[in-house]
């Protein structure tokens, strides 16, 4: 059933996440998920499955969290991607969420962890 609160709770996502993009020039896409993989509130390019990126960077998160456990290093915080064309933050937003960001590769690495860790930590206590 559909909750009328949750346009709302989107809304307040998406201010957090224009304020923290804001933060760090050369982000160019966003995803708030839920830790099952599931959107909850994005900025993506259009023709992007957000549904297909959800599912697979949770599993990326799970896989990674596991691996961390499994090596005695403690709660996975974060994971770093580099690629051609740039990187990408998966980071924990608090024990429900996972926020995913893609930047330009002439972005600071350190901006973009940065920015990630703003938004989580006001993400976090909404959900």
């Amino acid at each position: 059933m559909f909750d009328p609160n949750f346009e709302q709770l989107q809304e307040k996502l998406r201010q957090i996440m224009e304020e923290a993009t804001s933060l760090a020039t050369g982000i160019r896409a966003w995803m708030l998920l839920s830790k099952e993989g599931l959107p909850i509130a994005s900025a993506v390019p259009h023709g992007l499955e957000e549904a297909e990126i959800a599912a697979m960077a949770a599993s990326i998160l799970g896989v990674a969290d596991l691996a961390a456990e499994r090596m005695d290093q403690g709660m996975l915080e974060e994971i770093l991607l580099t690629n051609q064309q740039g990187l990408m933050i998966m980071k924990s937003a608090g024990e429900k969420a996972i926020l995913v960001l893609a930047a330009n590769k002439g972005m600071k690495t350190g901006l973009l962890v940065y920015a990630a860790k703003t938004a989580c930590e006001n993400i976090a206590p909404m959900l």
